[in-house]
């Protein structure tokens, strides 16, 4: 039989390089809600605690002087990594299986109660998808299951687990949720970011140790993702999701190593990650800033990702933005992305009448990644304040 060559014919005035048609249908953050462990630990306490380990007087002020720089007041923690039980835990040799037990037994509660809170008053029936998203905890079936079950969601849920993807995590499961309701309008995506650091910590005579000791705090938000027609009128308080990105930074794969050791897993930062910030995050946000047709004076809000103090400074260097982003809860890593960043935006100047009133957020993860969110009107969204679970 002979066959004949198959050729698409390619419409006049079209070409393949063609931008996409405009959306009909925009993703909308209907509502935040978020957690933390009930037990506060006062960071200058935490600080002295650390250094009695350390019979060096030299290494000991040392430790001191980390912990002040954090500029964290205290932090919220499922377990005290301190205790001499958990220290001598610690000192054991492979302990990521019992580490993962943990993570697990403080995770579940705390996000089955954020995301209930999350969901408000929508059916369970409505939930298409569930993201979650966490790099400091390993198991399956794991907390995605539990959610499920708890808030009885349908066992026909889509379920999609974001592993080790670092500080920008929560970046790619909005970019995830946004697609899945794009195509399913009439379903609502269910994001969870989670971290429980505590039951990683290490203390060693690592410096690296402590200064992740330092900084990283454990937490969870969730958010509620909704989809709405282009220009149909929204509820007060939504947050449009106008656009997301990702970008890889070149020379920069050291700035956040993520690692899984035997006695847990383990973050590692660059002292070059300051200036890789520096240097990189200002032109990727320009030029999208400048596809979407907009300038530094259209963005209301910046929300930019926590970090130590030289992270904030060289992120506010590289774009007009505050400082001020973070003291209360500790740095609990993309945990507070929704459990903190959205809700601690800073306005870098009262907008004027013609502002287009649009919102950049700015996360740095591993690689070095630069992931950003655009959003529109309007603030703030439907929240539900942060809880304080009590440990078991």
């Amino acid at each position: 039989m002979n066959t004949q060559e198959q050729r698409t014919v390619v419409p006049d005035g079209l070409w393949r390089g063609a931008p996409p048609a405009p959306p009909t249908s925009v993703a909308v953050i209907e509502s935040l809600a978020t957690g933390s462990p009930a037990p506060t630990y006062d960071q200058a306490e935490s600080a002295d605690r650390v250094a009695q380990r350390f019979d060096d007087p030299a290494q000991a002020a040392r430790i001191r002087r980390v912990y002040a720089k954090t500029q964290v007041a205290e932090r919220h923690l499922a377990i005290d990594p301190l205790t001499p039980e958990f220290a001598e835990f610690s000192a054991r040799p492979d302990t990521i299986r019992e580490r993962m037990d943990l993570f697990y037994e403080h995770a579940a509660p705390l996000a089955i109660d954020t995301a209930r809170r999350a969901l408000g008053e929508t059916r369970p029936e409505d939930v298409g998808q569930l993201v979650f998203v966490t790099s400091t905890g390993f198991l399956a079936p794991g907390v995605d299951v539990a959610v499920i079950r708890a808030l009885g969601l349908a066992a026909s849920t889509s379920r999609v687990v974001i592993n080790f993807m670092g500080c920008a995590a929560a970046m790619n499961a909005l970019r995830v949720s946004t697609d899945y309701v794009r195509a399913n309008p009439d379903r609502k995506s269910l994001m969870i970011c989670l971290e429980i650091s505590s039951v990683n910590a290490v203390f060693s005579g690592d410096p690296n140790d402590v200064v992740i000791s330092s900084l990283f705090a454990d937490g969870c938000g969730a958010a509620l993702i909704g989809a709405s027609e282009v220009g149909h009128p929204l509820r007060s308080g939504s947050i449009v999701v106008r656009d997301t990105f990702s970008h890889l930074l070149d020379g920069a794969e050291d700035g956040i190593v993520l690692g899984v050791n035997a006695n847990g897993i383990t973050c590692e930062l660059a002292q070059s990650l300051p200036q890789y910030i520096l240097g990189g995050v200002r032109p990727v946000i320009d030029e999208v800033l400048g596809r979407n047709g907009l300038s530094d004076a259209d963005v209301a809000h910046w929300a930019i990702h926590p970090g130590g103090p030289k992270i904030i400074e060289s992120a506010a260097q590289a774009r007009p933005a505050g400082r001020g982003v973070a003291t209360e809860l500790g740095r609990a890593r993309r945990a507070r992305q929704h459990a903190q960043r959205l809700p601690a935006v800073r306005p870098r100047a009262p907008p004027g009448p013609d502002a287009r009133r649009c919102s950049c957020r700015a996360e740095h993860g591993h690689g070095l990644l630069v992931r950003t969110g655009r959003h529109g009107r309007g603030f703030p969204v439907r929240r539900h304040h942060r809880r304080r679970m009590s440990t078991p």
